[in-house]
């Protein structure tokens, strides 16, 4: 017998005098959300309260034809999200939860198939980027492939729950490929003119005393020379404490993670101070109060992004030029310099795999010396 699916919202045309409004429909039962036309966020609130306080999954025997893909993705969510460390991490499976079953939620899991991955890729990708409020681009592929790696994960953690059963085996979610990235990276020139641009200078050498972001030169000049994430620079601090990560001046090297924080699969690993680096952290430090990138005392937060836009404008660089491409170009130049693809992973902390995977290329140069080098003893022999 097939389980009765989740009460979901449904549309209900207008009738006579009643406008038309989204209601909540649960088998038989229809309940009024007070939600009309273009209220649908009120209506999505009132179907989450109402399924915390009416509703259980039922998971059956644990068949992936009697189970749906909803309930497991609730239940991810419910009880496996608030035991992550972060609360960003618990926001991002939500998020992604959240766009998933609106495609998967009333499907079982038996349904998941490549034809069905086909169709929950277009339909994700015929859908815009909340994030895009001005250009309206699509969803990239990529997003819909790490949201299906979401719901792989949730699938996976089901099946390994016994109490209660949720699934009797694990369930493989095929991915679909995805192109092969070339990362874009700053130049050394368009690194100088985004430090110059943040001191206020224009491209024609003059200088704007209104734009002068000297919190932004410092966190461009990190990035550079480190590596580190764009949200765990903002939270750099001069001494060892709980929220983020610090900058050890006397021992030159910089602890990414907070103190007695859990590691999570975004390694925060500790990696040395280069040396020009250090200078001009040694001047910030007796500029500053807590924070190493800080504004009037105080810790960045959105106004980060302003300045970034502004400062990226005044250098000249278009919108792909995101704060995110400071660590691509502090790897892609270390690998360009004949750094081994094992040292730029413990540098910026991550694996030597996502190192070859994404910027294999740039080390081309390296390997070429060696391959000649190879080629000339074997001449030597011969």
């Amino acid at each position: 017998m097939r389980p009765t699916k989740p009460p979901r919202l449904v549309w209900r045309d207008a009738r006579g005098r009643n406008r038309g409004a989204w209601i909540i429909r649960d088998r038989e039962k229809e309940i009024s959300t007070g939600a009309g036309d273009g209220e649908r966020a009120k209506a999505e609130i009132a179907l989450a309260e109402y399924i915390i306080e009416n509703r259980q999954p039922s998971f059956g025997n644990g068949r992936p034809d009697q189970v749906l893909i909803g309930d497991c993705l609730s239940l991810y969510c419910e009880k496996y999200a608030p035991t992550l460390p972060r609360e960003d991490s618990q926001e991002r499976i939500a998020g992604e939860v959240e766009r998933l079953t609106e495609f998967w939620g009333q499907r079982y899991v038996s349904e998941i198939s490549k034809d069905t991955i086909d169709e929950w890729v277009k339909f994700r990708c015929a859908q815009t980027d909340r994030r895009a409020k001005r250009n309206g681009r699509k969803i990239k592929l990529s997003t819909a492939k790490r949201e299906l790696v979401t719901l792989s994960a949730a699938l996976n953690w089901c099946h390994a729950v016994r109490k209660p059963q949720v699934l009797d085996r694990p369930i493989i979610v095929s991915m679909p490929r995805v192109a092969e990235r070339r990362e874009r990276y700053f130049t050394r020139k368009e690194v100088a003119a985004l430090l110059w641009a943040a001191l206020g200078f224009n491209r024609d050498g003059t200088r704007n005393k209104f734009r002068i972001n000297r919190h932004l030169a410092r966190f461009i000049l990190i990035g550079f020379y480190t590596g580190t994430r764009h949200d765990a620079m903002l939270r750099l601090q001069w001494m060892r404490n709980t929220v983020g990560g610090w900058f050890d001046l006397d021992a030159g090297i910089l602890y990414r993670r907070p103190q007695d924080a859990i590691e999570t699969n975004k390694r925060r690993t500790p990696t040395l101070i280069p040396k020009k680096l250090k200078a001009h952290l040694r001047r910030w430090r007796r500029l500053s109060t807590q924070y190493v990138v800080e504004y009037d005392g105080k810790p960045i937060a959105s106004q980060l992004r302003r300045s970034w836009d502004g400062t990226r404008i005044m250098a000249g660089l278009g919108p792909d030029a995101t704060p995110h491409v400071l660590r691509h170009t502090c790897a892609t130049l270390l690998l360009q310099a004949g750094m081994s693809t094992f040292d730029v992973a413990g540098m910026l902390g991550t694996s030597e795999k996502v190192i070859q995977d994404t910027y294999g290329h740039h080390a081309m140069g390296h390997l070429r010396n060696v391959v000649d080098a190879a080629w000339a003893r074997m001449r030597g022999n011969g």
